[in-house]
This record gives structure tokens, sequence and C-alpha cells, in this order.
């Protein structure tokens, strides 16, 4: 009988028994270690240590350089939505992985990491966030710092403002609830936090006294926010509410709140629409004024004004003025009534309404113009430059018409003068009659008494010194086929700018 060989068995064994220490040697190995087809934050772990995976995770994560606090911008039911910023290197900000991580480490169960190799394990971890406290409150006692006002309500006054609110008792803040907020979105790894949405804010109830103060407050208010908006001719002005102020009587208390009457209507100062309108007359009237005009020639030149022009009806306006603020100052909080603006116009002259304003107030006039701003003629007008005898005409701007014109004889001392007028009428088939002459003409366009624009057939030649030695008796004669074309196009009421100025230098063009 023969013996049977032991060794493919032994072999089978030992086989057997390394790879079951294998097996046991890299349990332990994962002990300290992340086993085989770890990845956490998508970093390959298997086999690094904490202080390893902790170092690539914070190398790769992207942190916040500053943290932003929303709140209001003050106490007060006026108080708008504002930010604050600060610096997250200020708070000595730091992350770190390693608890996190050693959590994981340790809930993981090395003996079944063979269950890794046909499985891919990916985790997310969160960073612990530290800073230091203190950087914190420091940071945190300037913000607070600017809600620690008394709680209080009053209503103050100050000639440059008008009257204000100080409104102590609403949107106050909860500094310590604040603070927490805040601490805790630090904490969390939030990049912000909005304390009205956190619930930090609160109002602390008016007493009786005050509610009276708020009621007094919504009647000032509403007559300082509804002064009249008025058109000069310069774009809409209204009165701000220092203005509006100054038109109340005061208590000659501290604070100077308005006098009311016995209905608790605001009381006026005597004469305010008066010398308001007179002010404001002072700046817009342009009657008489000297106008600096841009000239076709290229030049600024200065041109006193002489029948064109604006001047508001003082008195008229000072009345309709004193009305709208007498029922402004009667409106009463309870009432939901509104004064508007009104929307009177004077329509003799084009241009001295706001289109589609109804309430923009155009003031009376006892005389007006077609452009009513005060810095310029508008963009419409006639020019006669008298030093180079041309005659320009513009609409909107734009050239219409040009001309060379004879005017005043220059000899016999009849000069057509300078200065800013307007057509004041246009006329067919007229006779011009004067010392001595009567001339007839086709087309009549006077700007200032009988001194006017119109056509002269009788002439052939136009422009150049013919005025000095054989001009007119002070008008301004146009070719007849020009005169007929300005005539139909210029409207009454169109500014007439005439000047000297100085006559071009003469160049050599050899």
């Amino acid at each position: 009988m023969k013996k049977r060989t032991r060794g493919p068995a032994v072999l089978c064994i030992m086989t057997i028994v390394l790879l079951c220490l294998g097996y046991l040697a890299l349990a332990l190995y994962y002990r300290t270690g992340f086993a085989v087809n770890t990845w956490i934050n998508g970093v390959y772990c298997t086999g690094s240590s904490v202080q390893e995976v902790n170092a690539q995770l914070l190398e790769q994560t992207e942190a916040p350089e500053y943290f932003t606090i929303v709140g209001y911008d003050k106490i007060g039911g006026d108080s708008i939505e504002t930010s604050w910023t600060v610096s997250m290197e200020s708070l000595h900000r730091a992350l770190d992985y390693e608890s996190s991580l050693n959590r994981y480490l340790t809930s993981q169960n090395s003996w079944f990491w063979i269950g890794n190799i046909f499985s891919h394990r990916e985790h997310r971890l969160e960073a612990a966030v530290s800073f230091e406290e203190t950087a914190l409150q420091e940071c945190w006692e300037k913000i607070a710092s600017g809600f620690r006002e008394a709680e209080d309500y009053r209503i103050e006054y100050d000639d440059n403002v008008g009257y204000t609110l100080y409104d102590g008792l609403h949107r106050r803040l909860d500094e310590t609830k604040a603070y927490e907020a805040v601490r805790s979105a630090i904490l969390m790894g939030e990049s912000s936090i909005n304390l009205i949405d956190a619930g930090c804010y609160y109002d602390v109830p008016l007493t009786e006294a005050q509610e009276q103060q708020a009621r007094l407050w919504r009647q000032i208010e509403h007559f300082q926010d509804n002064g009249p908006v008025y058109d000069f001719g310069d774009g809409a002005e209204k009165p701000d509410a220092a203005q509006m102020a100054a038109f109340l009587q005061k208590e000659e208390a501290p604070g100077g709140l308005p006098v009311q009457d016995e209905n608790g209507h605001f009381v006026l100062t005597p004469d305010c629409a008066v010398d308001w309108i007179r002010e404001k007359a002072a700046i817009h009237d342009t009657y008489g004024k000297e106008w600096a005009f841009q000239s076709t020639r290229g030049d600024i030149v200065n041109v006193q004004g002489v029948t064109y022009g604006t001047t508001i009806n003082q008195k008229r306006e000072a009345v309709w003025l004193q009305g709208y603020l007498e029922r402004l100052a009667a409106w009463e909080v309870d009432s939901g009534e509104e004064v508007q603006g009104a929307a009177e116009t004077v329509g003799a002259m084009p241009g001295n309404t706001i289109a589609g304003s109804a309430e923009v107030r155009t003031p009376e006039y006892t005389r007006d113009a077609y452009h009513r701003g005060s810095a310029d003629l508008g963009d419409t007008y006639i020019e006669v430059d008298l030093g180079i005898q041309k005659l320009y005409y513009y609409v909107d701007g734009e050239l219409e018409l040009e001309t060379d014109v004879v005017s005043g004889n220059a000899r016999r001392r009849m000069s057509t003068p300078e200065g800013v007028n307007y057509v004041y009428n246009k006329q067919k088939n007229r006779t011009l009659r004067g010392p001595g002459y009567a001339t007839p003409v086709k087309f009549w366009m006077p700007v200032k008494g009988a001194i006017g624009i119109h056509d002269a057939d009788w002439r052939s030649e136009f422009g150049g010194d013919i005025y000095k030695t054989n001009g007119s008796h002070g008008c301004v004669n146009l070719p007849p086929e020009v005169t007929k074309e300005l005539y139909e196009k210029v409207e009454i009421g169109t500014p007439v700018v005439m000047f000297y100025g100085e006559e071009p230098e003469e160049t050599d063009k050899s």
C-alpha cells in the first residue's frame, strides 16, 4: 500500500493562514487609516491619516472672506434695509475637519474593509468653525452702538430741514438675540445673516401722549410733503420741507411746534404767500433782463431785453398760493382728503404748460413769453445780426431760413435798435407810414412799436454795407420771396434778437 502525499494539503492550509494573516494585518492597519476606496468631499482617503486628509480638505475648501449682516440702518419707522460687512480675517476665523474625520474613522468597521472593494464610498463632512469671541464682540459693538438711543418719540424743528420726527420706539434691535444669530451663522459656516428675517427687531408701544405726537406728526408730514409743484419755465419746482415749514406760525416754546387754531388747523405766517411769490418772481421773471445769446457767427453777445420776457402776476399768484396753503393747513389726519396741485394754465402763448402733468401749476403772468426759461431764449427764434446784415430763423434748434437784409439807415441816424423783442403781430398788405413816407408792403411782422420785419420789393440788393447810406427808416428789409416764407412759418410770440456786435475782420483770400 502506497503512502499518500500531504504536500498539497499543507500548501492549501498555509495559503489560508497567510490570507487570514494578511486580512488581519489590513484590518489592523485600517484602524488608524481610512479603509480602501474611501472618498470624502472628493478627496481619495485610503490609507491616509486624519491629519493628511484634513490638510487636503482645507486646501480645496473655499471659505468666504467676509460675513455680511443685513438689518435696518437706524431706529424708527422710516428706517431702511442696509448691510454691514465683517472681515473673517479680523475674527481670526479658522476651519478644521479633524473632529469630523476622527468621528468618521471611529465609526468605520476595519474588520469588514473588504466590502469597500466592491463599492465606491463617497462621504460629505462639514468643517468645524472657530473664531475669537472677543474679536466678534468688538465688531458687533461698533454695529450695535448706533441702536442704543433713548426710547423717545418727539418732533424736532430746524430752519434748514424743517420738522423731523425722532422715533426711538420702532424697529429697536434686540441685541442679545441678534448677536446670537450672528454667532450661530458664523459657526454654521454661513456667509451672511438677515436680522430682519431672524426676528431681531421689536417695537415699543406708544404712550397716550406719544400717540398724540404721532397724530400731529402725520399732519405736519402731510403739509411738508404736499407743497405745490410749479412750472416757472425752468422745470418743475416744489418748496422743500424747510420752506413749507417756514410758512407755518410756530409756538414760542422749545421745539417750535406749529400753532393750531381751535379746529386743530395750522396757522400760516402773515404774507407768507406774497413773500414767496416775490422771491420766485425775482428769480424767474425775464422781462427787461440782459440775455447772453449764442450767435450764429459763433460768439456770445449780451443783448438787452426790451419787449420780450415774462413777468409773473404776483398779486393773483399770491392769492392762489394762499388758498392752496390754507386748504393744506386745514387737512385733518382722519379726513383722507388730499390737496391736489392746480392744473390751471395761461393759454395766450405756446410753451407755458408741462404736458401730462395735471398737478403742475403754471403761474399767471402780466407778460408772457414764447419760451419762459430764465437761462436762455429757447430753440425757436429769429436772429438779426445787424453787424453783418443777416437774418436767421431757427425752429427747435434747426436753421430754417437764412437771408441777407437791409436795416435802418445809419447815416440818417435811423439805425435799427438792438434788443430782444418778439413778433407781436402779423399782417398782409399793410401800408407803413411815417414822416414824409407811405410804403405799401405785402408782409408785415412788427417786433417793437413801428419797428418790424417786412418785404422790400423796391430793392434789388440786400446785405453788405447798404444800410450805412441807403438803409430803411429802422425796419428790417427782406427779399420778397424770403419774407413770404418767413411770414408763413413764424408764430406770433417768437423772440427776435437784434444786435450789431463786432463786425468780423476781413481776411486775405489771395
